[in-house]
């Protein structure tokens, strides 16, 4: 997510960005794609939650943050890998950075969950609760500030652009100690 909001932004100066889950289709016109003057969670009644929100963090499928508001909670966190726990982990750094989250009511932030299986080669990370946990020890070291990559391709189409990038891997996140040789 840091890479794409720092690649939008070289292009233009956006003045608000959407985090949107490729699966999720709105149901209701009301629920504008506009930037609040707080972090907006706009997907807040899904199907696949009976349409209530699940709890009170909840900040996935569907977020709109200003530029501003995005560095203000330094972004998403670079160490998760795998299916699950960054959603979570922004709705943290959301209050962490000062900000509350506005929500549109549970009649207009309406959602339709297009189902699918899991994508392979995104497995749910088994280690997302215990870094859940230490977001407030590491949310200003691990985000929009430490996000490195490099560009492999940019591929401009109509309505989108697409960036293919190398961020490493988890195990380059965490390097294995030498042992002092003897």
């Amino acid at each position: 997510m840091n890479v794409g909001f720092r690649e939008a932004m070289r292009d233009e100066d956006w003045d608000c960005l959407f985090f949107h889950d490729v699966d999720l289709i709105p149901e209701d016109d009301r629920n504008t794609y506009v930037c609040d003057a707080h972090p907006k969670h706009a997907a807040i009644a899904m199907d696949k939650f009976g349409y209530k929100l699940p709890y009170k963090m909840y900040f996935g499928g569907v977020s709109a943050l200003t530029p501003v508001q995005y560095l203000k909670m330094n972004g998403f966190p670079n160490n998760y890998w795998g299916w699950g726990g960054e959603d979570d982990d922004i709705g943290v750094r959301v209050s962490l950075g000062g900000m509350v989250i506005s929500r549109p009511s549970l009649k207009v932030g309406r959602y339709k969950m297009i189902k699918h299986k899991h994508d392979k080669g995104n497995e749910v990370n088994p280690k997302r609760f215990n870094m859940l946990a230490k977001t407030r020890h590491t949310w200003r070291e691990d985000g929009m500030n430490t996000v490195e990559y490099e560009i492999v391709s940019r591929d401009y189409q109509p309505l989108y652009t697409n960036i293919t990038v190398n961020i490493g891997t988890e195990a380059g996140l965490h390097p294995t100690k030498k042992k002092p040789a003897s």
